[in-house]
């Protein structure tokens, strides 16, 4: 029992409890969509740090746009901040320059919540292209590193390479905080001595057992935060389920779990972009049966791609898909006069699954302007 006990140490439930809620405290404020509006309605104030995140979306349906605005707040509200970019596709860059520009422009004018890059005041969709707010912006990209990938081995191996590379820089600041603790520690022996104390200083008194599991369970923070952009995943999923659907879904569940842990211990808010199946190539009928509807709306069609696993493998689930406006709107789409006629469309952003919080069914609509920002709508 004893040599047991000294492999596996035994830790008490208001340990783990604390090291719980040190996690919490340390976790940044969540991510900003852009919009405020879909930020309280649907999401219960944004994108969380420390789980993964997949959002899924057809062509058209806004998912682009939406996550260049998450990495538009999480560089605004993260002065240190960086982000990976794991692109299976050509990323459009210029896109992300132009977000990240017009909320520059409106982030000036918005003081009130410029800790989390929210946008409220509706601006003019010219956005001055200072030589101040270039330089900002070509300081921001600076932080977002991007990896082009091509199969899963080169994901796989790209989350490795993102896992060792966080594990060195962590290594590194912990023995410059030793370094400190051993200059702070000569230093308070040193004055002892100066002053005849008998008693030794506090930095040399030794941990009691609880504190020892404590730091055992402590979890390290970067200081700056992160966050992993995968885009998108079934690119590469896809292609290595069609090989092989056992083999695949487990390689699936490997990478996952390790992605979910780099992601809980460093705190990162991962994205991960997923394809929507089921669609014709109008985007106008879902092919399949009716237990495979997903949303609360009837007449959105699709699902997220890589099947039902795949949502069992993430936090959180987010769902977009383009609907008609209005009821005259929704006739004139679905009508039989609907060839030639146009009609008003808006994106829905729909929660299908959330495994820590209360979001799940919620959702909120939205239209993207000429100048790529996002606003909130009601139906």
């Amino acid at each position: 029992m004893d040599a047991l006990a000294a492999i596996a140490p035994v830790l008490i439930g208001s340990t783990l409890l604390a090291n719980e809620e040190e996690q919490e405290r340390r976790k940044p404020p969540a991510v900003s969509c852009g919009s405020r509006d879909i930020d309280l309605e649907a999401l219960e104030g944004g994108f969380r740090y420390g789980e993964v995140t997949a959002v899924a979306g057809a062509p058209g349906t806004g998912k682009t746009t939406l996550v260049f605005h998450m990495i538009a707040s999480h560089l605004i509200a993260n002065e240190k901040g960086r982000v990976v970019l794991i692109a299976t596709t050509n990323p459009p860059l210029a896109r992300l320059r132009d977000v990240l520009i017009s909320r520059l422009a409106r982030h000036d004018h918005s003081p009130a919540f410029e800790e989390s890059g929210y946008v409220y005041k509706k601006q003019s969709s010219v956005t001055p292209r200072t030589p101040d707010v270039m330089r900002l912006v070509s300081s921001m990209l600076e932080r977002v590193k991007i990896s082009r990938v091509f199969d899963f081995p080169g994901l796989a191996e790209a989350l490795s390479e993102l896992s060792a590379i966080l594990e060195e820089e962590e290594n590194r600041a912990e023995v410059e905080n030793l370094d400190t603790s051993e200059h702070e520690r000569r230093r308070g022996i040193a004055d002892s001595e100066n002053g005849d104390v008998d008693e030794l200083p506090t930095e040399l008194v030794s941990e009691g057992p609880e504190t020892a599991d404590a730091a055992q369970l402590s979890t390290p923070t970067s200081a700056a935060a992160c966050m992993i952009v995968v885009d998108n995943i079934a690119n590469v999923v896809g292609t290595m389920m069609t090989k092989s659907q056992v083999q695949g879904h487990a390689l699936l569940a490997s990478f996952m779990r390790s992605l979910r842990h780099l992601t809980k211990r460093r705190h990162i808010c991962t994205l991960l972009l997923n394809a929507a199946v089921g669609l014709r190539l109008e985007n106008t009928q879902y092919h399949g049966r009716a237990d495979d509807q997903v949303s609360v709306f009837a007449s959105v069609p699709g699902k997220p791609a890589l099947g039902k696993h795949f949502s069992y493998l993430v936090d959180t689930s987010i769902f977009l898909a383009v609907l008609p406006r209005s009821k005259e709107d929704a006739n004139v789409a679905c009508g039989d006069s609907r060839q030639g006629r146009k009609y008003e469309k808006v994106c829905v952003l729909e929660v299908l699954k959330d495994r820590y919080g209360g979001r799940e069914g919620r959702w909120d609509a939205f239209t993207i302007e000429a100048d790529g920002n996002i606003r909130s709508v009601r139906l």
